[in-house]
């Protein structure tokens, strides 16, 4: 078999930080890596990182314990980026004239100059749009920076939200399914109600919160024995969607379900 770069998800939240890393294998994902350590409750304002020498300091030595070439995943806060959907042109379009293009579109699309934004987009082929997300170029570059400094390049930045959405297609969520995931600030969710959608809310999702947003709900799993849902909820173990594991597994799995899904992801492919 030819060889396979690692893919490592890392989910930077208060309070802790969890990172994956996983290859594929014939038959499926194998684990190869997991690191954990506790952060301070203020690493991140209003989502955007703050760097620390602490942080500087645990970021250089988890460097130094990867392999030289691996493809790293970050996880972003919902609340730093704006989301659009843009049509695909008339005529097939190839970088750099698609960048031009999204460019030329993201001054209607977005309430911002564009200049002072970072652009994203992928292409859903099957719906003939693109999904533009645009990001404050300054807030990416906090984020960056600590990451560049200890050696660290990121292939993709990914809202944590659609990290959570590759854990439900892997699962897969059954129809009318609800998944959890809590971290200090926010309940991530995702919901299959015949289209998998998913989101985040501010603090936790209690029980009356998920009979407004959700009344079909006939399932629900949770990724935490602590949360305020856990006693209605089936416990999903996000490593057994892993073929291969090795021990030793960390203790409370579900911590590690953001920084899974951005190690799920699929790498980016062009229109």
């Amino acid at each position: 078999m030819a060889f396979q770069r690692w893919q490592i998800g890392l989910d930077i939240q208060n309070r802790h930080l969890c990172a994956l890393g996983i290859e594929r294998r014939r038959h499926g994902w194998q684990l190869r890596h997991w690191w954990q350590q506790a952060l301070p409750h203020d690493t991140l304002r209003n989502g955007v990182l703050q760097s620390s020498p602490l942080l500087q300091e645990m970021l250089a030595a988890w460097r130094r314990q990867l392999p030289a070439q691996f493809s790293l995943r970050i996880g972003l806060p919902p609340q730093l980026v704006l989301q659009r959907t843009l049509p695909l042109p008339g005529t097939t379009l190839r970088e750099p004239a698609l960048n031009r293009y999204v460019t030329a579109a993201a001054r209607n699309l977005f309430p911002m100059e564009t200049a002072l934004l970072a652009f994203d987009y992928q292409c859903d082929a099957a719906a003939n749009t693109l999904q533009v997300t645009a990001a404050r170029r300054d807030v990416m570059a906090q984020w960056l920076q600590p990451l560049q400094q200890a050696g660290l390049e990121p292939d993709i930045f990914e809202l944590s939200t659609q990290a959570l959405m590759q854990v439900a297609q892997q699962l897969p969520l059954a129809l009318h399914t609800l998944l959890i995931h809590t971290t200090g600030d926010h309940a991530f969710w995702a919901f299959n109600d015949g289209a998998l959608r998913c989101g985040a809310v501010a603090g936790t999702l209690n029980a009356d919160i998920i009979a407004q947003l959700f009344p079909q709900v006939s399932d629900q799993l949770c990724t935490s024995t602590s949360a305020p849902t856990a006693r209605q909820a089936k416990l999903c173990l996000p490593l057994s969607l892993l073929r291969y594991q090795q021990p030793p597994l960390p203790a409370q799995q579900g911590d590690f379900t953001l920084a899974l899904g951005l190690a799920l992801r699929p790498g980016d492919s062009a229109c």
